[in-house]
C-alpha cells in the first residue's frame, strides 16, 4: 500500500498582504498529478487545511475543486483531519457526502476516529482543543493545566492505539496528529496551541504506532531521530523564516509479509507480531511556484548585492547600515530595477545607532496576539506573569469558539 502524507496547506493564507492562492492552486495541481503518477492508494492530510476558521470563498472553492478531482481518480482514499486554524464544524459539514467518495474527514475528536484503509488502520486524530481534554476549574495553577493537558493527550492516543490494534489484527497502524512534539524545529508562522503551547508532548507518546503523520510545524522534519515520526511540513513557505526550507511530501510504502528487503523496520517493541512488516519512506520535493527569498546587502554595494536575488521572487531584504536612513525602503525598491518584489525591508544597524524611529523588533504583522500583549505590558511596566496567563486563557477561549 502506498500512502502520501501532507499537512498545513493553509488555504487562504497571505504573506505581507500578498495573495497565495496561485501558489496553492499550483501545489494542488501537482498533488493530483503525483497521486496518479506515484500510484498512491491513500492520502493523509494532517490538519490546517485552511488558514482561518472563516476562510475566503476562493480558498473554499479551491479545496472542493481538489476533492472533486480526487474523487475522479477513483483510486485514492483520503483521511483529512482538522488543525488549530480550521473550523471543525466547517470541515465536518460535507463529511457524510465525502465519505461516499472514500474521503474521511474528522474536524474534531470523537470517541472513535479510526479508519480502516485496507492495507493499514489509521487513528485520525485532529487538533485536540482544551475543551476536548479537560474541564477548567477555578483557582488552578498553570502547572496543573500543563500536566492535565499533556496527560489527557497521552490518554487519548493510548485509547486510539488500542482500538487500532484490535481492528488491524497485525496490519500496520498509523497515527495522525496536529500538535507540537518536543524537540522539533519551529518557524515564525506557527501559532501557539493550547495555553502557552503547553500541549507539547514527547516523542514517546507515539510508541506502538508504525508511522505518525504529524501536522502543525511547517518545516519538513523527522522528530527525535525517528524516521517514522514526521512532520510533512507546509507545501509552500508561509513566512520568510521558511525561505530556505525544501518543501516536500512524505510517501510511505507499507508491505506485510514481503520477502523483499525494505528500508525501515516497523517498531519491533509494540507488543504485536511484527514478522515481515516493513515500511519504506521517501520524501518527494514539491516544486516551488514562486521563490520566497531572504537576502542581505550592504548599503554601499546595494544594487550589486541585489543582483543575486532571483527574478520574479518575493524578497525580504536586510541592509547593513552604519547609520539610519529614513528612505531606505524606497532606495531598496529602486535598486531592484523591478526584477523582483520587495515585501519587507529591514535595517541592520550597529547597536549604538538605533533611534526611536528605527524599529528594533519585528513588524506588527509578524507578531501573534500574545506577542503584542506582552509588548504592551512591557511598555506600560505592568506585572506580566498573572496578566499574561489571563490573556492566554481568554485568547484560547476565543480561538476555540471561532473554530468550533
Amino acid at each position: 500500500m502506498r500512502i502520501l502524507h501532507t499537512a498545513d496547506w493553509h488555504l487562504g493564507a497571505r504573506l505581507v498582504e500578498r495573495d497565495r492562492l496561485p501558489e496553492h492552486a499550483a501545489f494542488l495541481d501537482w498533488l493530483i498529478d503525483t497521486l496518479r503518477a506515484e500510484k498512491i492508494d491513500a492520502l493523509l492530510v494532517s490538519g490546517d487545511v485552511f488558514d482561518a476558521a472563516n476562510p475566503p470563498q476562493d480558498a473554499v472553492a479551491l479545496y472542493f475543486d481538489f476533492l472533486k478531482r480526487l474523487a475522479d481518480l477513483k483510486t485514492v482514499q483520503a483521511v483529512i483531519t482538522g488543525g488549530n486554524h480550521d473550523s471543525a464544524s466547517h470541515l465536518n459539514a460535507p463529511r457524510e457526502l465525502l465519505k461516499r467518495f472514500d474521503v474521511h474527514v474528522f474536524g474534531h475528536a470523537g470517541e472513535n476516529n479510526i479508519v480502516d484503509l485496507g492495507g493499514c488502520v489509521v487513528a485520525a486524530v485532529p487538533f485536540l482543543r482544551e475543551r476536548d481534554l479537560r474541564q477548567a476549574t477555578a483557582g488552578e495553577t498553570i502547572t496543573a493545566v500543563h500536566e492535565q493537558v499533556r496527560a489527557a493527550i497521552r490518554a487519548h492516543y493510548a485509547v486510539q492505539l488500542a482500538a487500532c490494534r484490535q481492528l488491524a489484527q497485525g496490519r500496520p497502524v498509523i497515527a495522525m496528529g496536529h500538535l507540537t512534539v518536543l524537540g522539533a524545529t519551529t518557524s515564525d508562522s506557527e501559532r501557539d496551541i493550547h495555553i502557552g503551547n503547553l500541549g507539547g508532548v514527547g516523542a514517546d507518546l507515539f510508541e506502538g504506532f508504525d508511522y505518525t503523520a504529524l501536522g502543525h510545524l511547517h518545516r519538513p522534519q523527522k522528530v527525535a531521530g525517528l524516521e517514522t515520526l514526521r512532520y510533512s511540513g507546509s507545501p509552500i513557505a508561509l513566512s520568510f523564516s521558511e525561505a530556505a526550507d525544501a518543501k516536500s511530501v512524505v510517501i510511505l510504502d507499507l508491505q506485510t509479509h514481503s520477502p523483499a528487503p525494505i528500508l525501515l523496520p516497523m517498531n519491533p517493541s509494540d507488543g504485536q507480531k511484527n514478522e515481515g512488516r516493513r515500511i519504506d519512506i521517501q520524501l518527494l520535493p514539491i516544486p516551488a511556484a514562486r521563490q520566497i527569498i531572504r537576502a542581505s546587502a550592504n548599503r554601499a554595494t546595494l544594487a550589486a548585492d541585489l543582483q543575486t536575488v532571483p527574478a520574479g521572487s518575493w524578497a525580504e531584504i536586510t541592509v547593513k547600515l552604519d547609520a539610519p536612513e529614513p528612505d531606505l525602503d524606497r532606495q531598496v525598491r529602486e535598486a531592484t530595477a523591478g526584477r523582483f518584489d520587495v515585501l519587507k525591508v529591514l535595517a541592520d544597524l550597529p547597536a549604538t545607532a538605533a533611534t526611536p524611529w528605527q524599529p528594533t523588533g519585528p513588524a506588527l504583522h509578524d507578531l501573534q496576539p500574545r506577542d503584542v500583549f506582552r509588548e504592551l505590558l512591557q511598555e506600560k511596566q505592568l506585572p506580566s506573569d498573572e496578566l499574561s496567563t489571563v490573556f492566554d486563557e481568554l485568547l484560547t477561549l476565543r480561538e476555540e469558539k471561532a473554530t468550533s
